[in-house]
């Protein structure tokens, strides 16, 4: 392999991301003007950021160093963490909410 394949490969290796532990989830947001959204999500960590993805089409980044900067987290027994920025307030669920009809 001459040098710059070998740059090249360096390169790709050094910028592919380590792979999260992911879940689907059930999640919920709701809106200080009390606004909910709820439904189906994939819930991921790595390094302790956490990352919320296919949730009604958004996409949430909660980066670790950011953690009681621009939002607040908070680890919920039995449930999964809730996720809290000025506007709005993520819910995650590890299994759907009993009060909610169908599954994940």
């Amino acid at each position: 392999m001459n040098r710059s394949a070998l740059a090249a490969l360096a390169v790709v290796v050094s910028t592919t991301p380590a792979l999260a532990d992911s879940t689907v989830a059930y999640c919920e947001m709701v809106r200080d003007n009390g606004e909910m959204l709820k439904g189906r999500c994939i819930w991921s960590q790595m390094q302790g950021n956490v990352y919320i993805n296919d949730f009604n089409h958004y996409a949430f980044a909660f980066p670790a160093a950011e953690q009681g900067k621009t939002y607040e987290r908070t680890n919920r027994e039995g449930a999964g963490p809730s996720f809290k920025r000025p506007g709005y307030v993520i819910n995650v669920y590890w299994d759907k909410p009993a009060r909610e009809p169908g599954g994940l």
